[in-house]
């Protein structure tokens, strides 16, 4: 129904205070930071890494979930990211179809392969492989038992109201980044870096997204190593970044002043604007695989009072902030 300029006039002279003006609210910014969303905790998910590899898990899906903390009321890993260990038994399957735009996928141990629609990726231990939400996509082992991590962008997409992308609106593309050429790559870093250089990084990029640094929307991932006997300096990410490390005796985090020790296989969050570093007092090379929330988050500002410190408990969502 259309309302003359007449119809208007009257209804606002009964009715001063509408419904849109009342939906309003303001806030000082003092006001703000008192009500603002809950931030990410640091956390080892040691229970969820010990339930996926001690062998009694029936195939199917454990999520790394943190939702009472961050007050959702859905499954959430970060604000943007649910991640989740796949157990898939030897001859056995699973269908996923979750309400994403991205599937990121790291396989952890076995082989394996995944379908989607008319598409399939055959992988195995060390590969890292990505689809599009919004189709069902189906994961079997036939020749052994194998773990494979999966992060996806689900509570992006539930927080928005959003669905998952139709066939006609899928950005994400296929893309597999093989265990072979991974190492291969970073060969070719290696040989470049000084000596002095305790860790190399590769980030995994796709296209279209490789000009923004992640790999799918509102996902950045990529894999370290971390040379033995050495220590990562202390720096913090503008981001919460989960981290899995598969071989990690001597190995240790230091977040924001604490330490934790890392676990065979357990994915270890650290909270966006958290000094950390990591230290290997081993004798191996360190590898590890890592996924970093970009989506709408909120954003902390703070003054610097010394080196290191850590960032006021000041925070006012902004879901247009770019990463």
């Amino acid at each position: 129904m259309i309302i003359s300029s007449a119809s208007y006039r009257r209804l606002v002279d009964r009715a001063p205070a509408t419904i849109q003006a009342g939906r309003a609210r303001y806030a000082s910014a003092q006001q703000a930071v008192s009500a603002h969303t809950p931030g990410v905790p640091a956390r080892m998910f040691s229970e969820q890494a010990g339930k996926a590899f001690d062998g009694s898990s029936q195939t199917g899906m454990l999520a790394l979930d943190l939702s009472p903390e961050l007050g959702t009321g859905y499954p959430a890993t970060t604000g943007n990211l649910l991640a989740r260990y796949l157990v898939l038994r030897e001859g056995e399957e699973h269908e996923f179809s979750p309400r994403a735009s991205s599937v990121l996928c790291f396989a952890m141990t076995g082989s394996g392969r995944a379908f989607r629609e008319d598409e399939v990726i055959e992988w195995a231990s060390g590969d890292v492989f990505l689809f599009p939400g919004g189709e069902t996509l189906l994961f079997e082992s036939p020749d052994a038992d194998s773990v494979v991590f999966v992060v996806t962008d689900e509570p992006m997409l539930t927080s928005l109201g959003c669905t998952a992308p139709g066939e006609e609106d899928v950005q994400v593309q296929s893309t597999h980044f093989t265990a072979k050429t991974i190492t291969a790559q970073f060969e070719d870093i290696q040989a470049k870096m000084p000596d002095a250089e305790p860790i190399s990084r590769l980030e995994l990029g796709s296209t279209p997204f490789e000009q923004s640094g992640c790999v799918a929307p509102g996902m950045a991932a990529g894999v370290a190593l971390l040379e033995p006997g050495r220590n990562q300096p202390d720096h913090c990410h503008d981001a919460d970044t989960i981290s899995l490390c598969r071989q990690c005796d001597g190995v240790y985090s230091m977040i924001a002043g604490n330490r934790t020790e890392w676990v065979a296989n357990a994915a270890i969050l650290t909270p966006a604007g958290a000094v950390h570093s990591q230290h290997n007092t081993g004798e191996e090379r360190v590898f590890s695989f890592y996924v970093q929330d970009r989506g709408p988050r909120v954003v902390r500002t703070w003054e610097p009072r010394s080196e290191g410190a850590q960032p006021e408990d000041t925070q006012t969502e902004n879901s247009n902030a770019e990463a």
